[in-house]
Order: structure tokens, then C-alpha cells, then sequence
């Protein structure tokens, strides 16, 4: 960071200088950020500052998260999650060959505020350099090994213990979520993962990588997250940081869920992003409906299909400039203020032919906000608009899927170091049952293959 910050539970000492001093507040994406001159007076004892909200999600249901987040203690991560606005933390304790980060901070429950509306909760990223990394976020229990060979990650020539597949099963067997933290990087593993249905949710990160094309969009993060949707998975969008240094502020990038009047806690929270009703940010507050439904609902529509309403609206704590709806990743409708705006609404009826998705997506012209080049954007997951007796499929995508599983299980047969021959065939397995699973419906569909 090129300036000096602190967090702060609201009241503090500190010495400054008589004259004029510049000052700057923030408290999160629901705030109004305060920046302002001072004139501190000699002998001058008590400055009061107050920050104003410009939106309450919490109070219509909503909480908000990060998914991902390392080396922080418990109670200094409560105190930035009060700072920026959140009410969960999922501190991950990880492996990186011979240091154990956080696996002593492991209670198998939350450290809460006074209120108990904000949250810690120490899970795991588990780690295999070319097969994934997987996020095991509040089981009951902790799940090992942390990690499964790779440099950096276990140790050099360990042999491939364990798969995301059985790492996701043994998290939610304790309670957990199970998420693709920074998908879908790495991409050994995750299309086997998304055919068997083991992971709860995608962590989408608005990172704009250098060479991509124009477009907050238009990069592997959402492609292939847009390709998995077009196949007919169902996959809820999650917001992390991956937060290692303070060059990234907690919750830069997070997760929103809809728990409505639930009491707030963990296994509520990892419901909600279940059922598909969020949207992940790194700034403006983005809701959507189709014909009244929230994401993750289902619209049953005729054979023929049927016609939508989509309604999105934004409220922004900075300037953003576009506003889209997407179907099946298409945009079909958009808004767009050229000079920035903090708050807009689109209403639309879309013609919809078949079983499809759909979603919203803003975004705004300003530069990255962090080192790792986070652009300023949000996205819904999607609606769901079926049709009896068709199925939402993409045979390319199928085929795109095969692809990565054949090199995967190629990397895991010939260059990865073997475990016992029990657990190697429990490895293997997770590819062959991904493959099986898309030849049949490559089958079902009438696809040669």
C-alpha cells in the first residue's frame, strides 16, 4: 500500500499535528466514503467523525462474505471484517510444503462479534498444484491432508493423496461448503468436479488479466463458468479475495447470499449460497429478478418457451457505467451511463426459446482498485428457466469437459507420483465416473462421440 491506514473499532488515540490534516473513512461497499480537510486547533482533545450508509442489505436478509482469506489471526480478522462491512470471514488455514498456516486457530467454531453479526470461521484450502485447490469452508471437523504434492504445496515427490472430489465429499459429510476458490484455476481437475456435482459454488474473482481482450467479462474466469451453466450445471457465483498481504483489504472482492429472516450463522449462510441466491461484488450492490424470481430459482416454461420480465438494479458507493442481463451469456438487454453513475435500474421483457439461464452483470470504466489488478464489476448467479422434457446442454462444452479430464487423469497415470494402489484407484475413479457421466449424456442428447 503507498499510504498509511489502520483499522479501528470506532473510538482511538493518535497524535497529530496542529494545522490542516487530510483524512479518509471507509467502512465497506455500503457506505459512503469519507474524505475531508481538518484544521486540528493547539490543545485540541476530541474529533468526532461520522460515516453515513447509502444501503442496508442486511436488514432486507442479506449477508455478506469472503470466501477466502489467509494468514490473518481470528480476532484481527473480526476486526477488518467489522471495518469493511462484512459479516463473515472464512479464514482458511493451509499447507506450503513445511509451513501449516492457521491449523492452530482451527476450533470447529465461529469467533463472533458482541452482536453476533459478524463472524470468523477457520476452514481449509486444500491444494494440489495441477488437479485444484478447494476451499473447505466451516466443517465441523478439519479435513486432511491439507495438501496432496506439488512444490509449495506438500512435499516435493509426495505422492497424489487425495482428489477434490474426496476432499469435497469429506467437507460436506462435516457441515462445510465446498467452493472452487479462484476458479477454475487450477484446471486440472474441476470439470470431473462439475460433472459429479461436488462443488457448492464458484469463487468468481473481477481480475482483468493482462493481454484479455476489452471486456470485464470476456476472460476464462466467466467463460468457462458461462460454458459450465450452458451444459446445464448449477453453479452458484461466490466472492473471495485470497486476501495474503494488506496490499488486499478483506472482502475486495465478496460474496452477498439471501438468507431473508434466518438466523444469521454458518450452516444458514452455506444454505443460502446453496440454493444459488447471491451475487459476488467488489463494489457496486447488484439485485435481479425474472418475473419475480430470485437466482437460484427455477421458471418452468412451455414447450415452446415463453417471454420474461428481468428486472436489475444497482446502488454503488463508486461510479460504475454499464448494466447487462445475459442469457445463456449473451447479453440480450443493457443500460449505460458513459459518464459513471452510482445507482441504475433496467427492466426488460426477453424472449426466452428454450431451457436456458439467466443472470445480471455491471461493471464500471475505472482502473484496477488493488495490485492484483481487481476491476470494479458485480454478478448475479442465474435464474433457471426449464422446459419439460428438454435439458439444458451444450455438446461442445461436453466435449471441452472430456478434454480436461483426459489430461488430468493423463497427469495423474504418468507424471504424478503414486500413492498406495487403493487410493490411486480412488483417484482414478473420479475421472472415469466424470467421463461416464458425460457419455451418457452425450448419449441422451443424440451426440456421436
Amino acid at each position: 500500500m503507498d499510504a498509511s491506514f489502520a483499522y479501528v473499532d470506532g473510538t482511538f488515540q493518535v497524535e497529530l499535528p496542529v494545522g490542516e490534516v487530510y483524512l479518509e473513512m471507509t467502512k465497506g461497499f455500503e457506505y459512503a466514503p469519507v474524505r475531508r480537510r481538518l484544521q486540528i486547533e493547539a490543545g485540541q482533545r476530541e474529533l468526532r467523525i461520522e460515516i453515513g450508509r447509502i444501503a442496508d442489505l442486511r436488514s432486507q436478509g442479506w449477508v455478506t462474505a469472503d470466501t477466502h482469506v489467509h494468514f490473518l489471526s481470528p480476532t484481527t480478522a473480526l476486526l477488518e471484517a467489522g471495518a469493511e462491512g462484512l459479516n463473515l470471514i472464512n479464514l482458511l488455514a493451509a499447507q506450503w510444503g513445511d509451513l501449516f498456516t492457521n491449523v492452530g486457530d482451527i476450533t470447529n467454531e465461529p469467533l463472533l462479534s458482541r452482536d453476533k453479526e459478524t463472524m470468523v470461521w477457520v476452514g481449509s484450502e486444500n491444494r494440489q498444484h495441477i488437479l485444484g485447490h478447494i476451499g473447505m469452508l466451516g466443517p465441523q471437523a478439519p479435513v486432511f491432508p491439507m495438501s496432496a504434492a506439488g512444490v509449495d504445496e506438500s512435499y516435493l515427490g509426495d505422492p497424489v493423496w487425495n482428489s477434490m472430489a474426496h476432499w469435497a465429499d469429506a467437507c460436506r459429510e462435516r457441515g462445510g461448503l465446498a467452493v472452487s476458490v479462484h476458479f477454475p484455476y487450477p484446471t486440472g481437475e474441476i470439470a470431473a468436479d462439475v460433472a459429479l456435482g461436488k462443488i457448492d459454488a464458484v469463487e468468481l474473482w473481477p481480475q482483468h488479466p493482462a493481454g484479455a481482450e476489452a471486456g470485464h467479462f470476456n476472460f476464462l474466469r466467466f467463460l468457462d463458468w458461462y460454458r459450465y451453466l450452458n451444459c446445464g450445471y448449477r453453479l452458484p457465483a461466490a466472492g473471495g479475495t485470497d486476501k495474503m498481504g494488506a496490499y488486499m483489504p478483506v472482502g475486495t472482492n465478496r460474496t452477498y447470499a439471501y438468507i431473508g429472516k434466518e438466523e444469521f450463522n454458518f450452516p444458514n449462510w452455506a444454505k443460502a449460497v446453496r440454493s444459488g441466491n447471491t451475487f459476488v461484488t467488489s463494489g457496486p450492490m447488484l439485485l435481479f429478478q425474472a418475473d419475480g424470481h430470485p437466482p437460484g430459482q427455477e421458471i418452468s416454461l412451455g414447450a415452446g418457451g415463453g417471454t420474461i420480465e428481468a428486472h436489475a438494479s444497482v446502488k454503488s458507493f463508486v461510479p460504475f457505467n454499464r448494466l447487462e442481463i445475459v442469457l445463456n451469456g449473451q447479453v440480450v438487454a443493457s443500460r449505460e451511463a458513459a459518464s459513471g453513475t452510482r445507482e441504475m435500474k433496467l427492466t426488460e421483457k426477453i424472449r426466452v426459446p428454450g431451457p436456458a439461464w439467466m443472470a445480471a452483470r455491471c461493471s464500471s470504466q475505472l482502473g484496477p482498485v488493488t495490485s492484483w489488478e481487481f476491476m470494479v464489476q458485480a454478478h448475479t448467479s442465474p435464474v433457471y428457466l426449464v422446459v419439460p422434457g428438454q435439458e439444458l446442454f451444450s455438446a461442445q462444452t461436453a466435449a471441452y469437459m472430456l478434454k480436461l479430464i483426459d489430461g488430468s487423469q493423463a497427469f495423474v497415470e504418468n507424471l504424478a507420483t503414486r500413492p498406495d494402489p487403493e487410493r490411486f484407484a480412488r483417484v482414478r475413479r473420479v475421472f472415469e465416473d466424470a467421463r461416464a457421466e458425460l457419455h451418457r449424456r452425450l448419449h441422451a442428447h443424440g451426440v456421436p462421440h
